[in-house]
């Protein structure tokens, strides 16, 4: 309020005010329809009418129905100026989300089963895993770094999530994706990057279903051999940043053919990183 003497009313005796302007305005004879009074002019007439002598004439009519418009609309202002206040209060009570953008894997689990065919659903299961209220997904299109960290930047990403998963029929951890990595042509499969009708983008917007979750898993399992090796390797960098702020590399052994080892390593992953970006 910009009024001290009107703020100093309180909300009750606004109204009851409003209420007595209101009645002494029904009970005089009409008069001309005031002008809006000036901040000057409203504390002097409400000056006036909380010192005068009970018994005697307080206000005009005219004067009754300037007071009357002013103070209604300081009311209104003062409740609009309370329930802004209020959603400050809220939106500053919720927690800030990490705006996590993910880059899209790569993916080498056997024939048919790599390249970009197999990694939006790898992405998808990863985006279901780390979806959250305090994480919020940003699926990233670029595949060279400087590009990647452009779009990054440019989407107001927090951190920049890389992953691959490989199948290797004898022992080893992992490819050594990230290490020493100074572009993506060493990371990323040589060809364009499939366009997001669903899933990452679902998965951000919301959360993947866990039965796509389920889908996605069990398409990519059907390229898993027994007695094979999967790694799921990831690299958690800031934009413009080159050295990761989190890295490792999660392996399982599949027992059978189509044995869906993948599910609990991306399970390994999403925890590490949710662990990472909400420290």
């Amino acid at each position: 309020m910009s009024s001290t003497m009107f703020v100093a009313l309180s909300h009750k005796a606004v109204r009851v005010l409003v209420l007595i302007l209101a009645a002494t305005i029904a009970s005089s004879a009409p008069g001309q329809t005031p002008g809006q009074l000036t901040e000057a002019q409203a504390q002097a007439l409400i000056k006036k009418l909380s010192t005068a002598p009970a018994t005697s004439r307080l206000l005009t009519v005219a004067e009754t129905k300037g007071l009357l418009q002013y103070v209604t609309e300081q009311a209104k202002q003062q409740a609009a100026a309370a329930q802004a206040e209020a959603a400050a209060a809220t939106a500053a009570a919720k927690p800030k989300k990490v705006r996590l953008g993910i880059v899209m894997p790569r993916v080498d689990l056997g024939p048919g089963f790599s390249g970009d065919a197999a990694a939006e659903p790898l992405r998808g299961m990863i985006a279901h895993y780390l979806s959250g209220p305090v994480i919020e997904l940003v699926p990233l299109d670029a595949l060279v770094s400087q590009q990647i960290n452009a779009e990054a930047q440019a989407k107001q990403c927090d951190f920049v999530l890389y992953s691959s998963a490989t199948q290797k029929k004898t022992g080893g951890n992992g490819m050594g994706l990230f290490k020493g990595a100074t572009t993506m042509a060493n990371m990323l499969p040589m060809v364009q990057a499939a366009k997001l009708t669903g899933g990452l983008m679902s998965a951000a917007g919301s959360a993947a279903s866990a039965a796509d979750a389920a889908h996605e898993a069990a398409s990519l399992s059907k390229g898993i051999k027994a007695k094979s090796e999967v790694s799921l390797e990831y690299k958690l960098e800031a934009p413009g940043n080159p050295a990761a702020a989190s890295h490792d590399v999660f392996s399982a052994k599949a027992a059978t053919d189509g044995d869906d080892v993948l599910t609990p390593l991306v399970g390994q992953l999403a925890e590490a990183v949710a662990t990472q970006v909400t420290k």
